[in-house]
Parts: structure tokens; C-alpha cells; sequence
């Protein structure tokens, strides 16, 4: 109990750091869709399986960067192994305004921190799954702002493991991030 009360910590201090970063629009989101995992470091994980994904992210806006906070349920392994994840991914990101203020890129990365609530396992046992994972997120995000402050876009990313997923081996999550979200700018809408 005490490393996860650690890394809550840890997560805390990082997010109201980037909330710190300026006084910009704020925003939340539903997000959902697709992942697709595999294992590296044990020959019988290594085919990929696809899973899902859904949370919510809460973030803030400032003219070129982007701040998120998640919580978001995913499916990662591989083969005939399923690990199901609660994440807390910490990002932030460069953001580039397209088509007058309608169309936002954003380039980021982060760090993610992970509790396992589920796992099945017919080659590994699921006794030795650990029960915290690290991560370093990578993606990319576009989408669409309408005038009344909602968005629609999509979200791909790539997680880095930093840590192993099962004790006693060196097999690591590499999984694949395919969502969408639709989302709204709290407050006042915002165009820059």
C-alpha cells in the first residue's frame, strides 16, 4: 500500500505542476476505442490481441500547450494473456492551431502510472502479475473545436513500458492506443 500511496503522491505534484503552467482554458473529455497489445520477453505472450480502452480526461489549454490528467480503463498482454488496467497517464503536449481555431494538434508525452484490477493468463500466472505499472506515453491528438466550445477528435499513442509487468520475468506491456473523444471547454470558449 505504501508505493501506491507514493505514486499518488508522485502523480499529484506532477499534475498541479503542469496546472501551474498558465492560466488557460480548461477542458474535459470522454474518450474510447481500441488497443492493441503485445508482451516482449516471453516467447508465449508474444502475439498481439486487441482490447479496449474508455476514461475521461480533464486538461488545460494555453495558447501552444496542452496539459492532461486521465483516468482511463485499458486491456494490455498478449496471446492468450489479458491484463486490464485503471491508468492515470499525466501528459503534456505541444498544440498546433489549424483552419482559423476549428482544427488543434497536439504533439505529447508523459508519464503514466497504472493499478492492475484484472487478469488471465493460460501461459504465465497471474499470482506473479504485478500490481503497479509505469509508463511513458507518446502520442498524437487532432481535433475539432466548434464555436460553442466542444470538441471531436481522435487519439494515438504508444506506451513505453518502464517497468515489468509479471515479477520474476522481464516480460513488458507494449501496447497500441487507437481512441476517440468528444469533449468540452469549461467556461467560456476560447479560439486561439
Amino acid at each position: 500500500m505504501t508505493r501506491i500511496c507514493r505514486a499518488v503522491l508522485v502523480l499529484s505534484v506532477l499534475a498541479q505542476a503542469a496546472a501551474a503552467q498558465g492560466s488557460g482554458s480548461k477542458f474535459v473529455a470522454l474518450t474510447g476505442g481500441a488497443s492493441l497489445s503485445d508482451m516482449s520477453g516471453f516467447s508465449l505472450t508474444g502475439d498481439s490481441r486487441w482490447g479496449g480502452t474508455a476514461g475521461l480526461l480533464i486538461g488545460v489549454n494555453t495558447w501552444r500547450t496542452a496539459a492532461t490528467l486521465e483516468g482511463t480503463w485499458i486491456q494490455k498482454g498478449g496471446g492468450d494473456t489479458r491484463l486490464d488496467y485503471i491508468e492515470f497517464p499525466l501528459t503534456l503536449g505541444a498544440v498546433a492551431v489549424m483552419g482559423g481555431g476549428e482544427m488543434r494538434g497536439r504533439l505529447y508525452s508523459g508519464i503514466s502510472l497504472g493499478f492492475k484490477v484484472g487478469c488471465s493468463s493460460n501461459v504465465l500466472s497471474c499470482d506473479d502479475a504485478n500490481g503497479t505499472e509505469w509508463g511513458w506515453p507518446i502520442g498524437i491528438q487532432l481535433a475539432r473545436v466548434t464555436e460553442k466550445g466542444t470538441f471531436f477528435g481522435i487519439d494515438v499513442r504508444y506506451t513505453v513500458a518502464l517497468s515489468d509487468a509479471f515479477e520474476f520475468t522481464d516480460v513488458i506491456n507494449r501496447p497500441w492506443v487507437f481512441r476517440l473523444m468528444v469533449g468540452k471547454q469549461l467556461g467560456a470558449p476560447s479560439h486561439y
